[in-house]
């Protein structure tokens, strides 16, 4: 299966996809484009005519990623991430501070999101200079569960150890309980 030719079925989400990147396998990832392409093949037709229909309206979060009530899709190394919206467990952001002989010099902002089998993906990452007080990970979560929650109330947002302990310790419970969760 062609990864570009299965978008291109699509003109909404092949516009998208043209903003953030080109679709393009090559040695350095080719792992990452059978994930690819296993993450489109969660998707029924119904649906993919769905966030084809979706993708004109969304906006690209942190110039890497696009959320629609129906999936989640992000750009990474020349590659386009679809993960269906059901499958999505968990969000938050973390910050790794950059220095360079134990004097700092930036920030790296990113956005993980957790599956419902554990897999772990950066859907979004931005880099800020040191002194900035801008916080782009927690605004991402914002905007990612103003647009989750109306579909799926149950996904957990924010990291603490707590929550990683409860959720790997046990992943079908957890999504058990987040999919529970999503149908009150």
């Amino acid at each position: 299966m062609d990864l570009n030719e299965e978008i291109s079925r699509y003109p909404g989400i092949m516009e998208k996809v043209k903003q953030l990147g080109k679709v393009k396998e090559n040695f350095l990832n080719k792992k990452r484009m059978a994930e690819a392409i296993e993450l489109w093949q969660r998707f029924t037709p119904e649906e993919l005519a769905q966030l084809d229909r979706e993708m004109a309206s969304a906006s690209i979060l942190m110039k890497a990623a696009v959320i629609t009530p129906t999936a989640v899709c992000y750009y990474s190394i020349g590659v386009f991430f679809a993960i269906p919206v059901r499958d999505v467990v968990w969000v938050y952001p973390r910050i790794v501070k950059e220095s360079m002989n134990f004097i700092p010099t930036g920030k790296i902002h990113q956005v993980f999101l957790a599956e419902r089998n554990g897999e772990q993906h950066i859907i979004a990452q931005l880099s800020t200079g040191i002194f900035n007080k801008m916080t782009p990970a927690n605004d991402a979560i914002g905007e990612i569960k103003s647009v989750l929650d109306p579909v799926r109330k149950g996904i957990i947002y924010g990291y603490s150890d707590d929550i990683y302990r409860w959720f790997y310790s046990d992943l079908e419970a957890a999504a058990a309980k987040i999919d529970a969760d999503s149908r009150m």
